[in-house]
């Protein structure tokens, strides 16, 4: 900040220099009049000084802002020295921000859907457990990330790093927000990282089929935009 402030002062400075610049020529060549009446001696002589001096000043304004060019252009290959410097740091802020949803972000991921069983219950099964649960929403989450996802949604809700997933009655809250099945999951990232860590053997997919849970995916997805978080809490 400092350093654009010092720039910003010093095309200001070679501003009013041109202009003062200018303003002298503009004199000098008004105190000169075509044809020119007679002159005294005395006249000539002062009109020649006049001329002289202002000459000198040009000259002198003109150095002065030739130095402060340099320095403008010197000022701006350091900026731009500092900026590229300061790339990998702007990358890991842009890398906590996606984690953090507090940014949109698009890119390739995967989209899964969860929903309640429909249906009578097949003997053997807890009515309890045909339903998509919190903890369930959770899992799905958690195995996502372990496969790699940068950025995770459910139902349109943007996941953040202090996102409460909990159950309020036949809704789940997501953040700020109750959402109700069927739960659309999407999350970008390696589309066959997460693919491969929600199909293992024995992972939340495969428990939750065994519960009758109706499971649709993943899906590969060539391009998903998931919005910023905008209930952090819960």
């Amino acid at each position: 900040m400092i350093k654009r402030i010092e720039t910003a002062f010093l095309l200001t400075l070679i501003g009013v220099l041109l202009g003062f610049m200018l303003t002298v020529q503009l004199r000098s060549t008004h105190a000169v009049r075509w044809p020119p009446p007679p002159l005294r001696i005395d006249e000539s002589s002062k009109l020649l000084d006049s001329l002289a001096s202002a000459k000198h000043t040009n000259e002198a304004l003109e150095a002065k802002i030739s130095d402060l060019q340099a320095q403008v252009d010197r000022y701006e290959k350091q900026v731009d020295g500092d900026m590229g410097a300061m790339a990998p740091d702007r990358q890991k802020l842009e890398d906590y921000q996606i984690l953090a949803g507090t940014v949109p972000v698009h890119g390739p991921g995967v989209k899964v859907i969860i929903d309640d069983h429909h249906g009578p219950i097949p003997v053997g099964v807890d009515p309890r457990y045909a339903i998509v649960h919190d903890f369930d929403l959770r899992r799905v989450v958690n195995e996502l990330y372990a496969g790699g996802a940068e950025a995770v949604s459910i139902n349109g809700e943007r996941m953040a790093v202090n996102t409460g997933v909990v159950c309020i009655g036949p809704t789940i809250r997501v953040g700020l927000v109750r959402l109700v099945p069927p739960f659309t999951i999407e999350a970008i990232g390696d589309p066959q990282k997460m693919t491969s860590q929600l199909n293992r053997p024995g992972g939340i997919l495969d428990l939750l089929r065994s519960r009758t849970v109706t499971v649709t995916g993943p899906v590969v997805q060539a391009d998903l935009h998931l919005k910023s978080a905008t209930g952090l809490t819960g």
